[in-house]
């Protein structure tokens, strides 16, 4: 005989999959309707069948929603390119609608249940919630072209701080499952990088490359910068370095020597994506979060200084065994030696980061910036400066696009004190996490998640400087996500400890 509690978990089961099935007649006969009618209505059909697949797990769970959105996001870039099989270029593209939308919907969701209380959580749920305030603000701010612009922008900046919301809220073991998830999305993803790298653009996706504006850095050399299923380079580069640091902490942290070499694997074969990715910054954030990772596992500041020392001589010893190409070795190479123009790319900027132009580059950038924008606009440009939508739609900042740092872009376009808050933030998280990493057991799995966490916050600290990741739609939302899942775990440990004291008076 079934209980009642088996019978109870057997009806939902059944009815989730209902769900599921229910409305597949329909959506059969509308897309045969699609096929015949053209292109924009089966683009609308594709599109609309991707918000409900999305849309669906949430009725489930917060964590069913957010898993479906983390596997949608390293495969917008490819579907979004694949969609001109069957309609013309166009620079306003509804695929971008998609996560915003089920984001909005969860976050509705979250609220209802959890009221306002979640906005002042503990320890920097203010602080987030006062910062996220700012940007809706700043999404009206005037100087940036329109109201429309300012909620590009906000595709870009606001939307992703809901995960912030998502990882207080979510259960705490799901960011296991989350973190193994963006490692296998990353080695799954870059096998179409490779494929392109080695035998270029498919015709859907080349077509979009002649098409598509402000993506100068495309190319290298003689040869155009391999993408995967991202919208950038830029975007696959920042998701693999999650990925390689990801790996890299549970190949430390693992007991067993097969899952240890499992691990290694991964960690080896994302750090070659890395490096085809020409993304120097990521791989230097790469860096940061491994030594920020082997730093906080120091008992003490004497073990810190001891691995400061042999991690300084290590990178000593590269940079003088290392030779650095030339800065015309690149254009050198043929248009059939991808691999090599990458390699070369990379390793310069690698090895020699101050003589790259780019980063001379960036600092007149931000030079003119501080210097002439900043100062006549104090209060901010709008949330969008620094986006595609700033460089498409404005004059402002469009002549200075990319900015390529976070921080100098919510300087124009939030204001210094804005920008200042999420410094703030950053340094704070950085410390918090470290702590509740030194409260968990050692050599537990609490400890490894919780070490890999303290480490993502230092690379996205570098990233925020020298890069938009907190701007890259799939790496967003991770990074708030990590932000929101250190601070719930902080809380809980808060009141484990309280309930400890308790008992004992």
């Amino acid at each position: 005989m079934i209980g009642a509690k088996e019978q109870s978990k057997l009806t939902a089961f059944r009815r989730s999959w209902l769900m599921w099935l229910g409305p597949l007649p329909a959506l059969s006969a509308a897309t045969a309707l699609a096929v015949v009618s053209g292109g924009q209505v089966f683009r609308g059909l594709l599109l609309g069948g991707a918000l409900w697949m999305m849309t669906l797990p949430l009725l489930s769970s917060l964590e069913a929603g957010m898993l479906a959105m983390m596997i949608f996001e390293p495969l917008r870039g490819f579907l979004r390119r694949a969609q001109f099989i069957v309609v013309e270029y166009t620079t306003t593209d509804p695929i971008h609608l998609v996560t915003p939308l089920v984001t909005v919907l969860a976050f509705t969701i979250l609220l209802w249940k959890k009221r306002e209380q979640m906005f002042v959580t503990k320890p920097l749920g203010l602080p987030v919630s006062i910062l996220a305030a700012c940007f809706f603000i700043q999404i009206f701010n005037p100087f940036q072209g329109g109201v429309l612009v300012g909620l590009s922008g906000a595709f870009f900046i606001l939307l992703p701080v809901a995960w912030f919301y998502f990882g207080y809220a979510m259960k705490p073991g799901f960011l296991t499952i989350a973190l193994r998830l963006i490692v296998v999305m990353g080695l799954i993803c870059s096998l179409h990088g490779a494929y392109q790298l080695m035998f270029g653009f498919p015709s859907f996706e080349q077509y979009w490359v002649n098409h598509t504006d402000h993506y100068e850095s495309i190319a290298v050399g003689h040869i155009q910068r391999s993408l995967a299923t991202f919208n950038s380079a830029e975007e696959w580069g920042r998701y693999v370095q999650f990925g390689a640091l990801i790996a890299f902490g549970f190949a430390f942290g693992a007991k067993q020597i097969a899952r240890r070499l499992g691990w290694v694997m991964c960690l080896l074969g994302l750090s070659s994506v890395l490096i085809i990715t020409g993304q120097r910054t990521a791989i230097f954030g790469l860096v940061a979060g491994v030594g920020v990772f082997i730093l906080v596992g120091a008992e003490n500041w004497v073990g810190v200084i001891k691995r400061c020392g042999l991690m300084g001589l290590s990178v000593a010893l590269l940079l003088v065994i290392a030779k650095p190409p030339s800065a015309q070795e690149m254009w050198e190479k043929d248009k059939d030696d991808k691999f090599g123009t990458m390699l070369s790319h990379t390793a310069r900027g690698t090895l020699q980061p101050t003589k790259e132009g780019s980063l001379d580059e960036r600092f007149k950038i931000w030079g003119v910036l501080i210097t002439k924008y900043i100062p006549a606009r104090p209060l901010g440009t709008g949330i969008s400066a620094g986006t595609v939508a700033a460089a498409r739609y404005t004059d402002i900042t469009s002549e200075f696009y990319p900015i390529d740092s976070f921080i100098v872009a919510l300087v124009v376009g939030c204001s210094l004190p804005v920008a200042l808050l999420f410094v703030g933030i950053l340094v704070r998280i950085q410390w918090i996490g470290i702590r509740v990493f030194k409260r968990a057991t050692p050599e537990s799995q609490e400890a490894t998640i919780r070490r890999i966490a303290a480490a993502i916050i230092s690379m996205l600290i570098l990233n925020s400087i020298f890069g938009l990741t907190f701007l890259i739609y799939s790496a967003a939302p991770i990074a708030w996500m990590v932000i929101g899942w250190i601070c719930s775990e902080f809380a809980r440990d808060e009141q484990q400890l309280v309930g400890e004291l308790s008992k004992e008076f």
